[in-house]
């Protein structure tokens, strides 16, 4: 049996790793066309020492993890296919998130902080090199159809990045920050790129927050049929209705004439049939869905390729929706995976604990809408799946 200080230094040692993991992951993001091995060598060779670990840890009351059934199920489907590529993908997935949990791996505010504000100092030299074609500044530069959103401003060469970091910085601050004068700071850094960086996914994830935040207030948060059954029945169903008349809705929208909807939440177009080649995402679900419906065992990214329809463009499956995609991807071992996430939904109210229960909605949502993010290599995803253990006084 280990010593409590040999444990204390052993998760020491894994949450120093850890956070330089992200700084690595973050440099990363700078560069183009970075080789393979150098985006999965670090993260392989993390999983590697913390499998060591885990496995000398081994005891015969380790419970059963549904991610740990993701990885194995996944795994299994992607060898009888001999799909080496989707099995690299889950190992280095699945594993993560499971160690990232299992470990209780964290990183300071301090060393996000500095990233995140380093990240928006840098974006002012990068524009005026040329490296980053959208400004600092509303206006500067991009990319689109409508000059409006033209003016996007980014952090990075890529102003998705930029969002989601944003987003993600702001959600973990908003929960775990102490210092006002820093959590002010940081959140209207925050939402001034998001907000000027134009995305209806973002400003929909910070309703979601806000909406929480109020409820949580008026009624706390605790293991009844409200929160167990009522509100997610009511946030499944309320999509399902939404994409159902989502032309109905876009028409809507269309004929308020309203300046802000029509820049920030349809781009610029002015007809139903372009808002909706635009958003994208509810074709990219069926087809996911079809998909799944005729390959339940999952595709290989040629085969995605050669089996799902090109007007659709799901290359490797397509970078939007992670939560469907996995259904292509990974088969029905990506039941597990949902199956994880509302096992965290269940601990929130168990624990009372109301980052998580939030947390929980929010990774639907953006996996969902977006998720491209979701790779154990990319600095966003291990940020918001190490904020599962954040704590208060963790600066």
């Amino acid at each position: 049996m280990k010593s409590l200080d040999e444990d204390v230094s052993e998760n020491y040692l894994l949450n120093k790793l850890f956070s330089w993991i992200i700084v690595y992951y973050w440099i990363i993001i700078y560069l183009k066309d970075v080789p393979y091995i150098l985006m999965t060598l670090p993260i392989s060779l993390f999983i590697g020492y913390m499998s060591l670990i885990y496995i000398k840890n081994f005891t015969s009351v380790n419970r059963v993890s549904f991610l740990l059934l993701f990885v194995a199920v996944s795994v299994y489907l992607s060898l009888i296919r001999s799909d080496y590529q989707s099995l690299i993908a889950i190992l280095l997935l699945g594993l993560t998130m499971f160690f990232i949990e299992h470990f209780k791996l964290r990183f300071t505010l301090k060393l996000i902080n500095t990233l995140f504000f380093l990240s928006a100092f840098l974006s002012i030299p990068l524009y005026y090199s040329g490296y980053n074609y959208f400004g600092f500044l509303p206006g500067q530069g991009g990319f689109s159809n409508d000059p409006f959103l033209s003016g996007r401003v980014s952090m990075f060469p890529s102003v998705t990045v930029s969002l989601y970091f944003s987003f993600i910085i702001f959600f973990i601050n908003y929960f775990f920050n102490k210092d006002f004068t820093q959590k002010l700071i940081v959140s209207i850094v925050a939402l001034y790129f998001i907000y000027f960086g134009i995305s209806r996914t973002l400003m929909m994830g910070l309703l979601f927050i806000l909406f929480f935040t109020f409820l949580f207030k008026i009624y706390p948060l605790k293991k009844n049929l409200f929160y167990q059954l009522f509100l997610p029945f009511i946030l499944i169903i309320l999509p399902i209705i939404v994409v159902s008349f989502i032309e109905e809705i876009i028409s809507f929208l269309i004929s308020l004439n309203s300046d802000f909807i029509s820049e920030y939440f349809l781009r610029g177009y002015n007809s139903v049939d372009k808002v909706l080649d635009d958003i994208a995402r509810t074709r990219i679900w069926s087809e996911h869905i079809r998909l799944f419906k005729e390959f339940p065992w999952g595709l290989s990214s040629g085969q995605i390729d050669l089996y799902a329809d090109p007007s659709v463009g799901l290359s490797d499956g397509g970078s939007e929706s992670f939560l469907t995609k996995i259904l292509v991807r990974f088969g029905f071992g990506a039941i597990f995976f949902y199956l994880y996430i509302f096992s965290l939904l269940k601990k929130s109210l168990e624990t009372k604990n109301e980052y998580l229960y939030i947390f929980s909605y929010i990774f639907i949502f953006i996996g969902i809408n977006y998720g491209s993010f979701f790779a154990a290599y990319n600095p966003l995803f291990l940020i918001l799946m190490g904020s599962l253990n954040c704590k208060r006084n963790n600066t």
